[in-house]
């Protein structure tokens, strides 16, 4: 099979790039905006988190496998990016929008632009994730691909990183507790992710097709089968459960880091610092990533990963309680320098769903990516959730000067707690058997059977 043209693999990148100007705002802003701004209690906003978290708990796998078995001449991903893209943009926007209402109404209109925002990202990231096992089945290929849109969403994750605090206080006049600050941001956001996603839908082409072997078979049936075979899949259990670990871990911290700068350091100013230094260890992550996925066993990267990102996490710990400012940024360096987990679960992802469809005849490749895409997003929640209902009893208090041993607690969960996670999803990537022998071995038994 042939390789694909740089062109293609740089327009397919720029998914990421909408990917990151969506949802970034929600994943490290969104629960300082609910009780700095909106006033919400950590006890309302765990409850919407976890509502939320349970409805994408059957939307984001019935999502998976609704595309994975449709059927356009567009092909199968593509449509939902080029139609998604404006809907999540709306709800990006919605979801910081601070209404004038009773506290009540306040909590019914956060959880309802949660979860709507919630839903149009699973449509369209699903769709953008998938669609890079369905451009090739050259396993290099796929790694090109995947670091090529880390490359890019590393190289905006530091345009986000700098300007995301700056252009809140700018929009707030000055203060991190203004609504129309982080309104505005989302706004900016939003703004640019539209054109990014188009251009990721125009550039992908899909070879391979999907779904069931069935192709007369209900919707019903499709999904009961696509279910089925994931979840018979050892490989495919242990990976879900591995990045869902590892993912609790990630987006836990940053659902909770910004009251580590706010409170615990007292410079809110350095969030921009510490996220810029993490997202070019990010993207010069992606540089190297390719050398080790291509030459060591996935699932072995993936546990000295989590194993990097634990250590980092005690150090952040360690700097907080001394208030070594600048050592914070030195470590958010080694942080993202070392997240490769991302990167690993896009890969020996793609080739667990090739063995499964070899073994089995049913590509469940929408079933397996949203199975993964949902980890993210519990994790998200049960870090943001979990984490702020832990922060609260703990002794948090909104917007007040705190005793040290408060903010010491403060620093403990928001440090330790993610370090636990990541070791748990070592054990998970420790369990997982395919190795990257196996996977050139299907490699070629798919060459012959798309020829």
């Amino acid at each position: 099979m042939d390789k694909l043209p740089l062109w293609r693999k740089i327009g397919y990148g720029f998914g990421e790039l909408g990917s990151q100007c969506s949802w970034t705002l929600i994943s490290s802003y969104l629960t300082v905006f609910y009780t700095d701004v909106v006033g919400l209690a950590p006890a309302v906003i765990s409850i919407i988190m976890l509502i939320a978290r349970i409805w994408d708990a059957v939307n984001d796998p019935m999502f998976g496998s609704l595309a994975e078995n449709t059927r356009t001449r567009w092909g199968r991903f593509r449509p939902y990016i080029l139609w998604g893209a404006p809907v999540l943009a709306l709800f990006n926007c919605l979801t910081f929008l601070n209404l004038d209402v009773p506290d009540m109404w306040k909590a019914v209109w956060c959880g309802f632009t949660y979860i709507a925002c919630g839903m149009a990202y699973t449509v369209v990231n699903i769709s953008v994730g998938c669609l890079a096992n369905s451009m090739t089945a050259v396993n290099t290929e796929r790694v090109s691909l995947n670091a090529i849109r880390g490359i890019m969403g590393g190289i905006i994750q530091m345009v986000i990183s700098a300007v995301t605090m700056p252009m809140i206080l700018h929009f707030g006049g000055g203060a991190t507790s203004s609504g129309r600050g982080y309104f505005m941001a989302a706004l900016v956001f939003s703004i640019v992710c539209i054109p990014c996603f188009w251009v990721c839908a125009a550039s992908a082409k899909e070879i391979i097709g999907g779904g069931t072997k069935a192709e007369n078979s209900g919707a019903v049936k499709k999904l009961l089968n696509s279910f089925r075979q994931t979840f018979k899949d050892r490989n495919a259990r242990m990976l879900i459960m591995a990045m869902f670990m590892f993912l609790t871990g990630i987006f836990g911290r940053i659902g909770i880091m910004a009251y580590y700068f706010i409170y615990v350091l007292g410079s809110p100013g350095l969030i921009a610092g510490f996220a810029t230094a993490m997202s070019a260890g990010s993207l010069l992550m992606n540089f190297y990533a390719p050398f080790l996925l291509n030459r060591i066993d996935k699932k072995r990267v993936g546990i000295y990963s989590c194993i990097c990102q634990a250590v980092c996490c005690a150090a952040f710990f360690f700097a907080g309680e001394a208030h070594l400012e600048g050592a914070v940024v030195v470590i958010g360096f080694l942080y993202g320098v070392t997240n490769l987990c991302s990167l690993v679960s896009f890969g020996l992802g793609g080739e667990i769903i090739d063995d499964n469809w070899l073994r089995t005849g049913i590509r469940s490749d929408g079933v397996i990516y949203s199975c993964i895409s949902f980890s993210t997003k519990l994790g998200n929640a049960i870090g943001g959730s979990v984490g702020i209902l832990v922060l609260g009893a703990v002794g948090f208090a909104a917007n007040t000067d705190m005793a040290p041993a408060v903010l010491t607690r403060m620093n403990a969960v928001i440090n330790f707690g993610p370090a636990f996670f990541f070791v748990l999803g070592a054990i998970f990537f420790a369990r997982i058997k395919m190795t990257n022998k196996k996977a050139k071995e299907n490699e070629m038994l798919i060459a012959k059977k798309t020829v």
